[in-house]
């Protein structure tokens, strides 16, 4: 994303840019990284522009208000301007609300990158008005008999798959590659839809299946009945 920005701003100021993280003389290059170029706004839980709290949960609706107005000035010339929204999936739901005014109506060279570890886990009504790029095609899977034994486990049923689930969990590397095959399998069903429609109720699917696993893995859950849910609900719509 950072690139991205490096690449319009460096030549906006006549420098040649790339897009693989090399700065290439241009002055822009640290000051974007450091999140100080005027142009180049960094929106994150680390990065905020207006809350003082050392740590936070979500993105509020008080950073989208100022970066609102931030962008309400225009382009210096005919400069981007640029806003990088990490963590999308973590706004609050008035900061998704207020984001989605600003997004219908940008304004001029401006440009919004907003990153998710899963697009999925982002708001329904703020992919449909992104076009979505994919930098990682599937999650890592480590161990390939570890694959097939969950494929295999949720292709045969929903009494092999809880079996498979009292196998492993109390496994944390077990459950985990169980959970990154389970989205994998979910994530390759969803693009293969054929119809809109289909694609829809695939993308539903596994955001339930990653609020699951996300559960599992930040909260104190029985993760055995957490694993349970998961698998009941990937046999369900395989």
């Amino acid at each position: 994303a950072q690139s991205v920005a490096h690449a319009l701003v460096c030549s906006h100021e006549g420098s040649e840019a790339s897009l693989m993280g090399k700065d290439n003389g241009c002055e822009a290059y640290g000051r974007i990284a450091a999140g100080t170029h005027p142009a180049v706004v960094l929106l994150d839980l680390a990065h905020t522009l207006t809350s003082t709290k050392e740590t936070r949960k979500e993105i509020p609706i008080d950073d989208i208000r100022e970066l609102k107005r931030v962008f309400s000035f225009a382009p210096l010339e005919d400069a981007w301007r640029v806003a990088i929204i990490g963590q999308a999936d973590t706004m609050s739901g008035d900061a998704t609300d207020a984001f989605l005014k600003l997004l219908e109506e940008p304004g001029e060279r401006t440009l919004f990158i907003l990153t998710a570890g899963n697009r999925e886990s982002v708001a329904e009504t703020i992919r449909s008005r992104i076009v979505p790029l994919g930098f990682f095609g599937e999650t890592p899977v480590a161990d390939e008999k570890a694959y097939a034994a969950v494929e295999t486990a949720l292709g045969a049923g929903i009494p092999e798959a809880l079996g498979l689930s009292e196998k492993i969990a109390g496994d944390a590397p077990a459950r985990a590659e169980a959970v990154a095959v389970v989205i994998n399998i979910l994530r390759a069903k969803m693009r293969a839809a054929a119809k809109p429609d289909e694609y829809r109720r695939a993308a539903r699917r596994l955001r339930r299946v990653l609020d699951v696993a996300d559960t599992m893995e930040t909260t104190n859950v029985n993760t055995r009945l957490a694993l349970d849910a998961l698998f009941i609900e990937s046999v369900r719509n395989l």
